[in-house]
């Protein structure tokens, strides 16, 4: 972000904080080192904590018109894109998703939420009763939360420990659907045992252990026949469900993935979120693999930055096999 910028989100946030000035200043010197901790915002008669990342992205949202119908009510702080609520329940600011999900306001991801929840890019049908669908690259819980919302059961792997735990809260703050998802803190790769992930922020939906980073993380790793054969050890059988889904966001390991054929033949559509730019890869073999297999596969960008990087190296894979029988 250029100084000129950051001062007109600064000047911005007025609108936002009565105490906008002393907040700014406080997440510039936590940013840079001088402090820790959180940011205290004041808005009306109340006073929060945002952690730096939070704070950055409402500031960033409602200077870039992002975050509109903003508030010092009780209960509505505002609206992301016009979609998502802000809330304040128990005390603290959560988001509440277009369906009725809830999130904390750590999962407050304006790429990640706006493709689940305004683009739909996840989008597989409204009644997803008895469909399994195996999330390799959970995140924070979202696309779980959004398949179980629409009656798919949901096991959500997420290797990233900070993402995870922030997934389980979100899992909380949803008991109605928190019984149709189960939570699986792993890596899936090449092989069994461990591997070193790579991030750059607390909260990172982008963490690999194929590219640089900031931070690292060692995590259990696993195979996807071995993450299969774990999954069935607590008497859930993927087999008995109508249809199966394996959706893959994982930042380079679905080039792993792809030569599990056998545990590949388990499931009727598989999304894969490919990023070959991380492999020095393209989406070719994935494709040549999963038509070879009898799949069907469409190539699509799901965002601009698939646009920037090309189609080759980066964007949303969906193949379907026997479609006709699943509608």
């Amino acid at each position: 972000m250029d100084i000129l910028r950051m001062f007109k989100v600064l000047i911005a946030s007025r609108r936002l904080f009565s105490n906008w000035l002393s907040a700014g200043i406080r997440y510039y010197l936590v940013k840079y080192g001088t402090l820790k901790g959180g940011i205290k915002v004041k808005c009306g008669n109340k006073e929060h904590v945002l952690s730096p990342r939070v704070y950055l992205n409402i500031v960033n949202a409602y200077y870039g018109g992002l975050l509109r119908d903003f508030s010092c009510s009780n209960k509505l702080l505002g609206k992301p894109r016009g979609v998502i609520d802000f809330v304040i329940r128990d005390g603290d600011v959560i988001l509440r998703m277009p369906d009725g999900i809830l999130l904390t306001i750590e999962s407050f991801d304006q790429l990640v939420l706006s493709e689940t929840w305004l683009n739909e890019i996840h989008f597989l049908g409204s009644d997803l009763s008895d469909w399994f669908v195996l999330d390799v690259g959970a995140y924070i819980g979202d696309t779980a939360l959004y398949y179980a919302k629409r009656g798919a059961f949901v096991v959500a792997v997420e290797p990233l420990p900070s993402n995870y735990e922030v997934m389980l809260k979100n899992l909380e703050l949803n008991p109605e659907l928190k019984t149709r998802i189960l939570p699986i803190n792993a890596a899936i790769s090449s092989k069994d045992g461990f591997v070193e992930l790579n991030y750059v922020d607390q909260i990172d939906g982008s963490a690999t252990t194929y590219g640089a980073g900031i931070f690292k993380s060692k995590v259990r790793s696993m195979k996807l026949s071995t993450l299969v054969r774990e999954i069935a050890s607590t008497g859930m059988d993927p087999s008995k469900f109508r249809v199966r889904v394996l959706k893959m966001d994982c930042k380079g390991c679905e080039y792993d993935i792809i030569h599990e054929i056998d545990t590949l033949k388990l499931f009727d559509i598989i999304k894969i979120e490919y990023s070959g730019y991380l492999r020095g890869k393209t989406y070719h073999e994935l494709k040549k693999t999963l038509e070879d297999l009898g799949f069907k596969c469409r190539i699509w960008a799901h965002n601009e930055w698939a646009i920037r990087i090309g189609l080759d190296k980066h964007g949303t894979m969906t193949c379907t096999k026997n479609y006709e029988a699943i509608r």
